[in-house]
């Protein structure tokens, strides 16, 4: 009797053993699982962390970047929204791109406009200057007024400077022939005339802002050629469109709005009509 009572109670003891058991393993094999589980979260989160931690040392990087380089050349170069506000796809440079690129992309934009023998580009003083050429000259001798002719022209070197954000000079020169009129007294007087209408057409047709743009005459002591022919006098009789490396940026007065004012009212149509030539 005794035996099988044994037996028995050995059995139940197995059987709870194995149970026992079975629990283990199965409480075993959800841990591995749950290990698994909060291994990848955890490896998920390292890596949010370090592509977070990336992107924002690479703009850092980029800053020091563009100073270093800001430093080297006096300028920046960046892609930005025009400055107008454009968004007509075209590219524009960010302010004050400097000199050597605004020379290779103004001549590509010559060439596909096929400007090649009505604008010059040349660097002087560190500043892009862009002459204006016409077969026919830009202005009459003795007068300030643009010849209607020529203004294609203007319109499609305008189209390049709204691109830009450097400030702009218009030159005004005259030949050597001398004036002496109530309009003009001199050739200093004709010569920023001149400029100043080249400005003003900028601004009134072609939308050029009036705070990026300023006039200077020059009379006739910048020749680019000799005035002792005919053909020399009209090449003489021109503007240059200066675009300042930043170097050579004034600084703002208490007179910039007078100025802006100024170049938005329309220009008086004088009485006299001149006398002399230039």
């Amino acid at each position: 009797m005794a035996q099988p009572v044994k037996t028995a109670a050995r059995a139940a003891e197995s059987k709870l053993h194995n149970k026992q058991k079975e629990q283990q393993v199965e409480t075993a094999g959800m841990m591995r699982w749950l290990l698994t589980y909060a291994d990848m979260i955890t490896l998920m989160l390292a890596l949010f962390i370090i592509l977070f931690a990336m992107s924002t040392i690479s703009r850092v990087k980029v800053q020091a970047f563009a100073k270093s380089v800001s430093g080297g050349f006096n300028n920046v170069w960046s892609i930005n929204q025009p400055p107008n506000g454009g968004s007509n796809g075209q590219q524009s440079f960010g302010a004050n791109a400097n000199v050597p690129t605004l020379q290779r992309e103004l001549q590509r934009y010559v060439q596909k406009n096929q400007l090649q023998h009505q604008v010059q580009i040349r660097v002087e003083r560190h500043n892009l200057v862009v002459t204006l050429l016409s077969d026919q000259s830009f202005y009459n001798s003795g007068s300030a007024r643009i010849r209607p002719q020529t203004l294609k022209i203007l319109d499609t070197v305008a189209g390049f400077l709204k691109k830009t954000a450097n400030l702009i000079r218009v030159e005004g020169n005259t030949d050597n022939v001398p004036i002496h009129t109530l309009r003009y007294p001199s050739n200093w007087e004709l010569s920023t005339a001149r400029a100043v209408n080249v400005v003003r057409y900028l601004v009134e047709q072609d939308g050029i802002e009036p705070t990026r743009i300023a006039a200077a005459g020059y009379g006739k002591f910048h020749p680019r050629v000799s005035n002792a022919t005919a053909a020399g006098r009209q090449e003489n009789r021109r503007v240059d469109i200066v675009i300042l490396n930043k170097s050579d940026i004034p600084q703002p007065t208490a007179q910039t709005d007078r100025v802006v004012r100024a170049a938005k009212k329309p220009a008086p149509r004088p009485s006299v009509k001149p006398t002399g030539k230039s």
